[in-house]
């Protein structure tokens, strides 16, 4: 929806002029979604609900992105609460939202280890899997013309350790869950493209190789038992002045999965301003080289099939408490407009990478 049509629908139009004036100049090349469309990539955000509801940040979103991931309205804590009872009015919102303006939705996500409590009280093997499964099924099945894609397994290693993760999953169903939760979400919708999500596999520590290492052993596996994965998601949540990215290291991950047949995500690109401190040279222009590198070395290395950003804009962002300073100056991580809906440099480092595609 453009602007003309937008103000000639909306009553209460007026009440945006200022923010629409902000929008109206921003210049063209900040526009992400028609060079996308060009290049016929998948470029997205995550959304949430209220977002939507606002004229002036639902607008962002449709002229900078042709995809959106709903940041928490697909967990299991939030479609299913109690159990086989199920709730999709906020999912449904987003991917109505979706539809109406021509954008894809990938599904963020079936099976992660921060569950609601009744799912962790589960107390043996064929409880679980007969919850998985029904949740895998009602989940995807609900969404099956309309989301294309699916983080299946979210963080299955630990945060900060190459070991997989001590969850409920893993307790009764041993490792074997992540092969059980794909061919799941294979069986609830067989044309879906399969993910395989995690974090700090773009950075540069002798642990996190020793996660991509592990990763790949996970998907070796699962390649060599026939089970329908199709890509491995990399978060890419970065901590300037605490986190460097490792193009090679990173780019020869991401060709060995290629070799594989599996396919790279960008999935939750953001940054954290928290770290900053630690790092003296750090420039606001040095935003655009973080995400400009990331996205490239996948691009260069791997099968890369889209991009998405953990957030739009940081005037619609939620405060987290984990990444605020002492004196209260970071709040918010950054993403690609700042608290006045002017574009970051991040954005121009984004366009920079899909322009070289």
């Amino acid at each position: 929806m453009n602007r003309r049509r937008f103000l000639a629908a909306t009553p209460l139009a007026l009440l945006y002029v200022s923010a629409e004036t902000v929008l109206a100049k921003l210049p063209s090349e900040a526009r992400l979604r028609a060079l996308a469309d060009s290049k016929s990539f998948r470029f997205g955000s995550a959304i949430d609900p209220q977002t939507i509801s606002d004229p002036v940040a639902s607008e962002l979103y449709v002229e900078n992105v042709n995809s959106i991931t709903p940041r928490n309205d697909l967990k299991w804590s939030a479609t299913e609460k109690n159990p086989g009872v199920f709730s999709f009015a906020s999912a449904d919102r987003l991917v109505a939202f979706a539809q109406k303006n021509n954008m894809r939705v990938y599904g963020h996500t079936l099976i992660w280890y921060r569950v609601p409590d009744w799912v962790s009280e589960i107390a043996d093997a064929k409880a679980l899997r007969t919850a998985m499964d029904r949740h895998i099924r009602q989940v995807v099945a609900r969404y099956k013309s309309s989301i294309d894609a699916w983080d299946v397994v979210n963080e299955p290693l630990e945060y900060d350790a190459p070991d997989l993760r001590d969850c409920i999953f893993r307790r009764h169903l041993g490792d074997d869950y992540i092969r059980v939760s794909f061919e799941m979400a294979h069986e609830a919708d067989p044309d879906a493209t399969l993910v395989l999500n995690e974090t700090h596999l773009e950075k540069k520590s002798d642990v996190f190789e020793q996660k991509r290492a592990h990763i790949l052993k996970i998907v070796e596996d699962l390649v060599a038992r026939e089970t329908p994965i199709h890509a491995v998601g990399l978060q890419a949540h970065f901590r300037p002045g605490l986190d460097r990215i490792d193009p090679e290291e990173m780019g020869r991950f991401c060709a060995a999965l290629k070799e594989m047949g599996i396919g790279v995500y960008i999935t939750e690109l953001d940054a954290s301003c928290h770290f900053l401190k630690r790092d003296q040279g750090f420039s606001q222009a040095a935003y655009a080289d973080i995400f400009r590198e990331v996205i490239t070395v996948a691009a260069e290395h791997g099968d890369l099939k889209g991009v998405t950003v953990w957030g739009m804009s940081e005037k619609y962002g939620v405060p987290d408490e984990k990444e605020a300073d002492a004196d209260g100056a970071c709040t918010k991580r950054v993403n690609l407009y700042d608290e006045n809906n002017a574009p970051r440099s991040s954005v121009d480092g984004i366009r920079r990478a899909i322009e070289a595609m």
